[in-house]
């Protein structure tokens, strides 16, 4: 397996101020530079304290958007903290006024099958991936699958090859396969950070975007805690 560029210290960095802070879910800001050490490809995203700083980001990024809230760990479908595909400003203050403050805007992509992608620090085996199936169905899909890290390069392509989400990969009903190259680099990367960073309780990439040239993260959730014994394993 090749060796992955990654910036550690960076990634520690973010993990230090984070406990130091009382641990749990990142915040958006600090999310991102986790992810982004160990070369996680992410959709471009802005922060906004204000619905008028949103508009002001929509603009910059190009419609339409995706305005979501930034508050850490939110469930942000259940919690009605989404909207998608807003068209213009309008759209923008419409949907700010509903989800309130703090944002996220993103441009809107379209296209690809939806996946899922994580790491969870086991009680038991340590630093585990998960993949599968993903968006808002993802727990009533179920069917995520589990490899122990560090992933080789053929468990990666395992977990990317088989299951539900192995036919989602390969083209369902006639979409077009995605990047298989660029989810298996996905996971490793993944399996690195659990590996390097057992304070990394919890993290989960829903939906990752499988595009025919790429794959891309539009959510990411981080939650950190001293690293001890846990009392549950997430299961997705």
């Amino acid at each position: 397996m090749p060796e992955l560029e990654c910036d550690r210290d960076e990634a520690h960095t973010v993990v230090r101020e984070a406990l130091a802070a009382g641990g749990g879910w990142l915040a958006p800001e600090q999310t991102r530079r986790l992810l982004e050490a160990y070369g996680v490809p992410l959709v471009p995203e802005r922060v906004a304290a204000t619905k008028e700083a949103a508009v002001e980001a929509a603009n910059e990024l190009g419609f339409p958007v995706v305005l979501k809230t930034a508050a850490p760990g939110a469930h942000k479908t259940e919690q009605g903290g989404i909207a998608l595909d807003l068209v213009d400003e309008a759209a923008v203050l419409e949907a700010a006024e509903r989800i309130g403050p703090p944002f996220l805007v993103q441009p809107f992509l379209r296209g690809g099958a939806e996946l899922l992608a994580g790491a969870v620090q086991d009680p038991v085996f340590g630093p585990l991936v998960a993949f599968g199936p993903g968006g808002v169905f993802a727990e009533l899909i179920g069917e995520a699958q589990f490899r122990l890290a560090p992933l080789t390069d053929l468990d990666a392509g395992e977990l990317v090859d088989s299951g539900k989400a192995g036919r989602l990969v390969a083209g369902f009903r006639g979409a077009p396969p995605a990047d298989q190259a660029a989810l298996v680099d996905l996971l490793l990367r993944l399996s690195l950070l659990a590996e390097d960073l057992p304070e990394v309780a919890e993290l989960d990439l829903n939906p990752v975007l499988a595009l025919p040239d790429r794959c891309v993260a539009v959510d990411a959730r981080v939650r950190v805690a001293e690293h001890g014994p846990a009392h549950r394993t997430k299961s997705w």
